[in-house]
Formats: C-alpha cells, structure tokens, sequence
C-alpha cells in the first residue's frame, strides 16, 4: 500500500509540473511561459507591446496578434519564425545581466517581424546582413526609448540593458575594423546603410520604402539593379548611391 501511496505522488508531481506551463494574451501577444518564470514573461510583454505601439505610430501595421514563447532550454537563443508572426526565446538562466541582452534581443525580433510582415522572408533577394542588419539598427533604437522611458527597473531582475548594448557593439566594431575579423563585418555595413537611409529621410519613412520594394517587385534576378532603382525613387543622396554600390554584395544576393 506505502507503495502505490508513492507512485501516485510521484505521478502527480509529474502531471503538476506539465501543468505549470500558462498561457496569457497581454495586449497585442499571446504568450506561453513556465508559471516559475512569469515575472520575465509580464517583463518581455511589456517590452514587446511597447515596441508594437512604436511600430504602429510609425506605420509599419505590425500583426494585430503575435505569439510569444519563453521555452527552458539548453542554449540561449530568440528567434522568429520565418512566415507567421511568433517569436521564441529559448533561454537556460533568465535571471542575470550578462549576455544575452534579452531586451535588445525581443526589440531586435519585432524588427524582423515588422520587415517580413511587409516585405515576406521568401524574398530570396534579401541577404542575411541585410535583415539583420535593420534588426540590428532597430532593435538599438528601441533600446534606447525603453531605457528612456523605463531605465534598468524594465527587466525583472534589473540590469543596465542599455550600456551592455553600446558595449557589445563597440566590441563587434574592434574587432571588426580594428582586428580585422570579418564575423560581423556584413551586419555592420548593413546597419550603416539604414542608418544613413534613416538620417537621410526619417525612420518613419521606412515603412513606405518596404512597400515600394513590395509592390515594385524586387527580386531576382537582377535584384541589385532593381534595389537601386528603388531608392532614386526614394530620392536619396549620391553619397548614399555610392555606398550602396561599394557594399551591394552584403545586401543583396
């Protein structure tokens, strides 16, 4: 009898622990969490429903409903999938203020989401650098607004999101142009090709320059050709002309 008592207390711990998984809709995310990390959960949507509400007031139109998934795992990883509007952060400790910046890292994401939501990822035009690099650039930009609006309470367990950011792209610019290491070398020119995009015609312009690269249909081949032509329409600078034509290899395919 003692042993079947214990069976079925290790049966229900068990069954207990599958059950602490939750699921809550928070503003504009459904999100799936373990109940024992919901205070990093409430923290990412409230990071990810600001940064929904700046895309939206910016007119890039973000899916009205994106899921969210906080998963246990053996690696730290966030990624978006590739043709539905759901990112997941795999993540091993929530609880720290080393890398990985998991702040930067949901704003980097909403950056993809709202790229593809408009210009789909089956473009096989777009280089890796190219859709990273406008993560990249603004996922930075979103930091610096929740930093702004937040400061370092914004993570559940607090920590200066915003100087680990400015610190890790000062290491990837050392060792980029300084070690001469090429890793992040196509990710860099492409975050400086939107920032010089941006500095030339506002970031709220960027939504309507997605939608010309839709509709006029940029693809291959001869996308770089394409691309070009796209932005004189957009009215750009020479000097952004020629940096594009010095570094088109890192953009597009």
């Amino acid at each position: 009898m003692q042993k079947v008592f214990f069976s079925i207390v290790l049966i229900f711990m068990v069954f207990s622990g599958i059950a602490q998984t939750e699921k809550i809709t928070n503003g504009h995310f459904e999100i799936k969490y373990d109940k024992d990390v919901e205070g990093y959960a409430l923290a990412s949507a409230r990071i990810l429903n600001f940064t929904w509400d700046k895309l939206n007031e910016l007119g890039f139109k973000p899916p009205n409903k994106i899921k969210f998934n906080l998963v246990k795992s053996d690696r730290d990883m966030l990624f978006t999938d590739k043709y539905k509007p759901i990112i997941t952060l795999e993540y091993t400790f929530l609880d720290r203020s080393t890398r990985p910046n998991f702040v930067y890292g949901l704003c980097h994401e909403m950056g993809h989401v709202c790229m593809f939501t408009i210009t789909p990822n089956k473009n096989n035009w777009m280089t890796l650098d190219y859709r990273e690099g406008w993560a990249h650039y603004f996922g930075a930009h979103m930091v610096v607004l929740l930093y702004e609006k937040f400061g370092e309470d914004l993570w559940y367990t607090p920590y200066n999101y915003l100087d680990q950011l400015t610190e890790s792209i000062s290491t990837m610019r050392e060792q980029t142009f300084e070690k001469g290491e090429e890793q992040y070398l196509g990710i860099l020119i492409s975050t400086s090709f939107w920032e010089k995009l941006i500095n030339e015609k506002g970031i709220d312009e960027i939504p309507s320059f997605f939608r010309q690269i839709k509709s006029n249909r940029v693809k291959n081949p001869d996308a770089v050709n394409k691309f070009r032509e796209e932005l004189i329409k957009f009215s750009l600078s020479s000097e952004l002309l020629n940096y594009f034509d010095q570094n088109n290899k890192h953009l597009i395919r």
